[in-house]
């Protein structure tokens, strides 16, 4: 598979380059969106050559994993609440809340990228 480099922005503000899979810079930087980089790093966005349709569908990325993160986090607290003999109701609510959101980012994800 074909690599490219990324300019990435550690933690300490430094740049440097990470190499990644991926033809082109928008590839690349969706294989960042999915987790290549270390925690500190972050995409250096004005070193890369992207439209602001690119731009869009990587924030959108960026937005779905959040929303995958607490999916998770709510998902523990309702397995403790059960475990305590707790109503999960309010957990549920949120998970619903939050697949729904995510639902709708992936399909805004897919039109944007045919």
């Amino acid at each position: 598979m074909e690599t490219r480099l990324i300019p990435v922005i550690d933690a300490s503000g430094l740049r440097s380059y990470k190499e990644v899979p991926g033809g082109t810079f928008f590839e690349a930087a969706h294989f960042f969106v999915n987790g290549l980089l270390n925690n500190g790093e972050r995409l250096d966005m004005e070193l890369l050559d992207l439209t602001a349709q690119e731009i869009d569908v990587l924030e959108k990325q960026t937005e779905c994993n959040l929303i995958r993160q607490q999916i998770g986090e709510i998902s523990i607290k309702k397995c403790a609440a059960i475990a305590a003999n707790r109503s999960p109701r309010l957990y549920l609510k949120q998970l619903n809340g939050l697949s729904v959101k995510l639902w709708r980012l992936e399909r805004e994800i897919k039109k944007a990228c045919p």
